[in-house]
């Protein structure tokens, strides 16, 4: 497999993140006329870029995508997986990325590969009822001695 990205792929996937806004108009820089000038994208975006083997890609993949922005919303999001080499760019406009996951999940649902950005982690979930909580455990005693 021949790397587009040295350093960045972490084994046939990768994903990067970026701002879009005023710079990322060629306008910009070149200085020509364009109505965008008025009214400049201001979005997050993240470039979904792989690469797999044919014994990996015949398991039928697609790319489940989890986003988790600053204002604590979460989408879950899919692409399917139509050839072997791709990529797919998915804006968020109005939104700040907090932290995301990408899964490669084969035609039966198993995850084959993952990518987890550097402050990805599992969800806490507070106020769920469980069949032991601590407050069914008995009371303990202060470690502080009583006279």
């Amino acid at each position: 497999m021949s790397l587009l990205f040295s350093g960045c792929y972490r084994g046939h996937l990768y994903v990067q993140q970026e701002w879009v806004d005023r710079n990322f108009l060629a306008s910009t820089h070149v200085g020509t006329p364009d109505p965008k000038q008025c009214d400049p994208p201001e979005a997050q975006r993240l470039l979904l870029a792989w690469d797999f083997p044919r014994s990996l890609y015949s398991c039928g993949l697609t790319l489940v995508l989890t986003v988790r922005f600053w204002d604590e919303e979460q989408i879950v999001q899919t692409v399917p997986v139509l050839r072997r080499r791709g990529t797919r760019a998915l804006f968020f406009p109005d939104k700040k990325i907090l932290t995301y996951r990408v899964d490669v999940a084969d035609a039966n649902g198993e995850i084959v590969e993952s990518w987890l950005h550097h402050f990805w982690t599992e969800l806490i979930e507070v106020g769920k009822s469980r069949s032991s909580s601590v407050s069914s455990q008995p009371m303990q005693e202060s470690v502080i001695e009583r006279p």
